[in-house]
């Protein structure tokens, strides 16, 4: 009897403990529920309509607050985000900006055009570039029923990297946008449409600044010329002798 009610007891004190523990549990997470509804972060929204390829300046935007846990990452949340970005379509007043309604401001050069250089089954981009590397165009395609392999672009200028780019079904990867002259850009269209493969080479830079150095230094001065004769003195005529009277 006596080992009956101790057992009860204990039972009871146990019971007792484990419902305070999940009280404390209970009361905690409903606290942190508390806190994240209130509390806020500030996103990045229109503060006028826009226009697509519109630039983004502080003065057409403005941060409103939206509770901290419907924030996304996609949401602009620094004005460092925004340097240098354009819209990518028409937007009304209080939108909210996310990344990929926009794009970097690409400054082109005089008679110059941007190129899309998306990986397909016949373009091949051989190493990770950056934007401002430079990239050779090795194109690989059947000419007069023999195929040749030749660099048919040299020092392209890649001017923008756009990162997880969806271009198939369940399917990203790292596209360039390349700038290079009318010309040129229309040959790389005419590859990108007709070439078995295209692959593109990052160029070396360290390597191309020393072998133009190199060729600086092959080049031989060019030696000074040499000094003009002087010119022979003229002896003076002879004066003529006075007449006697």
């Amino acid at each position: 009897m006596v080992d009956a009610k101790r057992k009860a007891l204990i039972f009871l004190v146990v019971a007792f403990i484990l419902a305070v523990v999940t009280a404390g549990v209970v009361l905690n997470e409903i606290r942190k529920a508390q806190q994240s509804l209130t509390e806020t972060t500030k996103v990045a929204a229109l503060e006028n309509d826009m226009k697509s390829n519109e630039a983004i300046t502080s003065s057409k935007i403005k941060w409103v607050e939206i509770p901290k846990n419907a924030a996304v990452s996609n949401f602009i949340q620094s004005e460092g985000d925004l340097k240098d970005q354009v819209v990518l379509t028409d937007m009304k007043e209080g939108d909210i900006l996310t990344k990929n309604v926009l794009r970097s401001k690409i400054d082109i050069a005089k008679g110059h055009r941007v190129v899309w250089l998306n990986p397909t089954e016949n373009v091949l981009i051989d190493e990770n570039v950056t934007e401002g590397d430079r990239v050779d165009i090795v194109v690989s395609m059947e000419e007069k029923n023999a195929m040749t392999t030749k660099r048919a672009l040299k020092g392209i200028h890649v001017v923008e990297v756009d990162d997880d780019v969806e271009i198939d079904k369940n399917k990203t990867a790292s596209v360039i946008k390349v700038s290079l002259s009318i010309e040129d850009a229309e040959k790389l269209i005419h590859y990108q449409n007709t070439a078995q493969q295209i692959r593109i080479l990052r160029v070396n830079e360290l390597e191309e600044e020393n072998k133009e150095e190199k060729k600086e230094e092959a080049t031989p001065a060019a030696k000074p010329a040499a000094p003009a004769p002087p010119a022979p003195k003229q002896n003076p005529a002879p004066q003529a002798k006075p007449k006697a009277n």
